[in-house]
């Protein structure tokens, strides 16, 4: 049970390498909720693999390393469950060294085990400079010129949060096809000097959940026609390739599946992922009855032997969220 000594564990100091793991520090559980750490032990081990996910996302660990995962059956209540009463069937532990003995597809090449997205991570609430959803929108927004542009559909949400927070809205001019240029004071800038950060500051991002939504819906908005309600999916594109990790890890650690792409013709990543969490005033989500989604264990493949590093904590269940995905192991 345990994974590999460079594997990137999610703390309240943000990540760190499971070797830098130490007693006393807090995780978060598939759950999303904190735990203390108990247990650190780090060995050599000769048998180790890599279990790869549908996505492509991995996690690396001795033969030990256990999952909590969905099979057929569990899938099958999840989908009839209606939400009136509480979801009780548990999780099956599986580890590596058992999903080797069996099949990861069935006769007809479905994909047997699946691992649940983890539940909004409940980072502690952080006192940040400007409103989560104001930075959000003037982060994707901002421009030498000052001017900011909101297309009809979201002008009034913006100028309304805007409003509530104390920043005075002046008109510019209204383009023809319905678009508004304004301008704020006082400026972002000069709430932010004299750092004014050129990407989203770690403070941003592991702030508490409804911090974290209204971030994302600041981001939203500030780039419209980036949910199509027929394909209940959001789609965010950018040029910047640390801006689309940092939304994509956004995302993720409220509970999403996400994929990112990258374009070679014009340089552009494009980060996809659908959410149940209401963040544009026409999606058509429906509501989180048990989580909202989840990865396919795919293959396990076999690695050279390294250092691993075996983690225990004081949570029910003793898992803890691994990887850029989030994903729970134990």
């Amino acid at each position: 049970m345990a994974i590999l000594a460079n594997q990137k564990v999610l703390t309240l100091d943000y990540w760190k390498p499971a070797n830098k793991i130490q007693p006393g520090d807090y995780l978060f559980d598939q759950n999303g909720k904190p735990v203390r750490v108990k247990l650190v032990q780090q060995y050599f081990s000769e048998d180790c693999y890599e279990v790869m996910l549908n996505d492509y996302l991995t996690i690396s660990g001795d033969k030990r390393l256990e999952f909590l995962v969905e099979n057929f059956k569990y899938r099958l209540r999840a989908i009839t469950y209606k939400g009136y009463h509480p979801f009780r069937r548990p999780l099956k532990p599986m580890n590596v060294e058992t999903l080797l003995d069996g099949d990861l597809k069935d006769e007809t090449n479905c994909k047997i085990y699946s691992i649940p997205t983890t539940k909004p991570i409940e980072l502690p609430h952080q006192t940040l400079p400007v409103p989560p959803f104001v930075f959000g929108f003037w982060f994707i927004n901002r421009k030498p010129s000052k001017f900011f542009t909101t297309t009809p559909s979201t002008q009034e949400e913006v100028e309304r949060q805007l409003k509530d927070f104390g920043y005075k809205v002046k008109i510019r001019k209204t383009i023809h096809n319905g678009w508004r240029q304004f301008t704020i004071s006082p400026s972002i800038e000069s709430q932010l000097a004299p750092d004014v950060p050129t990407k989203i500051p770690a403070n941003y991002l592991l702030a508490d959940k409804e911090q974290r939504i209204e971030l994302l819906r600041g981001i939203l908005f500030a780039k419209p026609r980036q949910y199509s309600p027929r394909r209940d999916l959001f789609r965010f594109s950018t040029t910047h390739y640390g801006t689309a990790l940092a939304i994509q890890g956004l995302v993720e650690s409220l509970g999403g599946k996400t994929n990112l792409a990258f374009t070679e013709k014009n340089s552009t990543y494009t980060l996809t992922f659908k959410t149940r969490l209401k963040l544009v005033p026409n999606q058509v989500s429906k509501p989180i009855k048990i989580h909202q989604a989840r990865r396919y264990i795919e293959k396990i493949t076999k690695i050279q032997p390294q250092t691993c590093v075996h983690i225990e904590t004081d949570g029910p269940d003793n898992s803890y969220l691994v990887g850029e995905g989030f994903i729970s192991c134990r």
